[in-house]
């Protein structure tokens, strides 16, 4: 695994659909299934078309996180039915390479071997896959950006 950069990211918003559990049964995927065909009910409340997983409020006994499939929110009122909107704050983050194949080893091996040796501990912020406009998910190449929030 390569050493991840560190870096600050300034407080952002998020409008997307959300789903609580563990994804035992690729709920993830069949919500960014949903997502993706009502891209034009909202695509004038986003800031641009790079898209973002995001998890959080994590509970270790069940497994089961929140995890919104959307895009950077530029703000508007009127939101489409089911939609929700996530503000992340200001934090500092350890950004790893993935791709969607590597993905839940890169996690795994973020939590047991990086963290450990880092130094640096996983704060209960949002943590989130961040897809820019030239990721491809028919590629299984194509780059994914991992946030994971540090102190």
């Amino acid at each position: 695994m390569e050493e991840p950069r560190i870096v600050s990211k300034g407080a952002f918003t998020l409008i997307g659909l959300e789903y609580r559990g563990k994804n035992d049964n690729q709920e993830i995927p069949q919500l960014w299934g949903k997502l993706l065909p009502r891209f034009g009910e909202f695509e004038k409340l986003i800031k641009s078309h790079e898209s973002y997983g995001a998890a959080r409020n994590v509970d270790k006994d069940s497994g089961d996180f929140d995890y919104l499939a959307g895009y950077e929110f530029a703000g508007g009122e009127d939101l489409p039915a089911g939609m929700k909107i996530w503000d992340v704050p200001e934090q500092k983050y350890a950004v790893f390479t993935a791709t969607l194949p590597t993905l839940k080893k890169t996690f795994k091996s973020i939590s047991e071997n990086w963290l450990p040796e880092s130094g640096y501990e996983q704060t209960s912020g949002t943590e989130f896959e961040y897809y820019d406009e030239t990721f491809d998910p028919q590629d299984s190449n194509s780059i994914v950006l991992l946030y994971i929030p540090i102190s």
